[in-house]
């Protein structure tokens, strides 16, 4: 089943209690285990002290 999720970007990640690697990997665990093929979803972690990447939003 194809939901269309092509891009995911993770923001807001606490300087105490969480860190970008672990962000990531828990959001890429999550998708194995909903039989999701997480190397089709780009993944990408904002940066705290930094403007992210641009990212393109699409509307059906």
């Amino acid at each position: 089943m194809n939901y269309g999720l092509k891009e995911v970007m993770l923001g807001h990640l606490s300087k105490e209690n969480n860190f970008p690697e672990l962000a990531y990997k828990t959001v890429v665990e999550e998708l194995i285990e909903n039989k999701r093929d997480s190397s089709k979803i780009k993944i990408d972690v904002a940066n705290r002290y930094e403007p992210s990447n641009l990212i393109k939003i699409a509307t059906a």
